[in-house]
């Protein structure tokens, strides 16, 4: 039964995409953290501090269907008490055909920098959370219309891509400028402890009503690797301590970066960042069909089963159980598996209209399960005297086409505080399917002097 409750919940999810919370940071020249999104970018002064434990705090959402206004609505009132039930018809008429949620949360540590003559160093200790959802729109077709009438013959899909990544990585960064200051180039390279995760490979289940004789056919391919505490054998858990801060996986990563002056007015720019791997050799599972892509046939079984009238004892669903348990054929197993560090890209260029005022066009792009995610930002991007950093933007991303963001950098003396959205509407009034915000306070010495 165990195992049929894994199936049962991986089955829920389907194919999910990426959130993301930079495309407005990228811009703002005096923001150190900007440096996370490419590594050539330095911030104007002379060395940083970020404030240990709230230097920089990012939260991410996205979903193609999904939004927070929607999910409220389908929360209704329980008659007389003051709790809430959850309405599925409202929420299924909502999701598309491929829907995915997307949930990411970045906290850093520890963050500073330094520069000697064209030079800046830098070390960053962050905490990674990037969750990925998918919830099959066909699990609520075959709920509310059922397999018969114009859904015989009809393949529900069920596929599964639910994946989790809980990293914490340490990062030690140089940047550089050149060629008059013209051309500056940067890297990272990044130590990354891996605490939990879930990498699924293969979920492949077809669910079909033949149109003649009525019986049910379903097919399966399963592939789940994953790690965790929580798969610890019982005297690795009896030490909490060393359970929830010793890493399941290792690994390595780096983030590259350049700008060019291509002229005095126009700049070009362009990273990679987050490539890499994590082996994962410590409190793994792995879950795997035995005979992939085997399917079966099945007519039902008689009522009295399910009710407890019969002989059986009631074992219907049992009986059940252990049929799909024997066709699907799972294979747990506990080997040791990698996994990439979801990585992205951008490319941008900023138009120059004076020292203090800029326009920019940035394209970013990921890839996930052999596609393609792409967007486009385009910002205005401003240092209003020596106290106020202001970027304003639109962006499109993934079919979605409302997402005004702004960033605010605040400088009093050597103390910096900034908050960055990518949709400001989504703030305002949750009524979009996209939604990030950063914030944090940092400690910045030498700015220049034309800000």
């Amino acid at each position: 039964m165990r195992k049929l409750f894994i199936i049962v919940g991986f089955s829920a999810l389907g194919y999910t995409s990426m959130a993301q919370s930079n495309m407005t940071l990228y811009n703002m020249e005096p923001i150190p953290q900007r440096l996370s999104v490419n590594p050539a970018l330095a911030p104007d002064c002379k060395w940083y501090l970020g404030m240990p434990g709230i230097s920089s705090t990012d939260f991410s959402f996205e979903s193609n269907a999904l939004d927070f206004k929607s999910l409220n609505n389908a929360f209704i009132p329980k008659a007389g008490t003051d709790s809430f039930v959850l309405d599925i018809t409202k929420l299924s008429s909502i999701l598309d055909k491929e829907t995915y949620v997307s949930l990411g949360i970045n906290q850093e540590w520890i963050n500073f920098g330094f520069r000697i003559n064209k030079s800046m160093f830098t070390f960053g200790v962050t905490e990674k959370v990037k969750t990925r959802i998918g919830i099959p729109n066909d699990l609520f077709k075959i709920a509310f219309e059922g397999n018969g009438g114009s859904n015989l013959g009809y393949n529900f899909n069920f596929n599964i891509a639910l994946d989790v990544l809980h990293t914490r990585e340490y990062a030690l960064g140089y940047n550089r400028s050149m060629l008059d200051d013209k051309l500056k180039i940067g890297g990272r390279l990044k130590y990354v402890q891996g605490f939990n995760v879930i990498d699924t490979k293969k979920n492949d289940i077809v669910f079909r009503t033949d149109p003649n004789s009525f019986a049910y056919k379903v097919t399966a391919d399963i592939e789940v690797n994953s790690s965790s505490p929580v798969f610890a054998d019982s005297a690795a858990r009896s030490d909490v301590v060393k359970l929830i801060t010793t890493p399941g996986g290792e690994g390595f990563g780096i983030d590259l970066g350049a700008s060019y002056d291509l002229t005095d007015r126009i700049v070009l720019t362009a990273s990679v960042v987050d490539v890499g791997r994590i082996k994962w050799t410590n409190n793994v599972r792995n879950i795997k069909s035995k005979n992939p892509g085997a399917s079966f046939e099945y007519r039902g079984i008689d009522i009295q089963e399910y009710t407890g009238d019969s002989t059986s004892g009631g074992r219907g669903f049992e009986a059940l159980a252990d049929t799909l348990l024997d066709v699907f054929a799972l294979d747990t197993s506990h080997s040791s598996f990698s996994t990439g560090l979801l990585g992205e890209f951008y490319v941008g260029g900023n138009f120059k209209l004076n020292d203090r005022h800029n326009l920019g066009l940035l394209l970013n792009g990921s890839f996930y399960n052999k596609k393609f995610y792409p967007s486009m930002t385009l910002s205005m991007n401003s240092e209003l005297g020596r106290i106020l950093a202001v970027s304003a933007s639109y962006t499109m991303m993934r079919g979605s086409f409302t997402n005004f963001g702004l960033g605010l950098g605040f400088n009093f003396g050597p103390e910096q505080f900034y908050l960055v959205s990518d949709n400001l509407i989504g703030l305002a009034t949750g009524n979009v399917n996209t939604f990030s915000a950063r914030f944090g306070w940092n400690h910045t010495v030498g700015r220049k002097k034309n800000g």
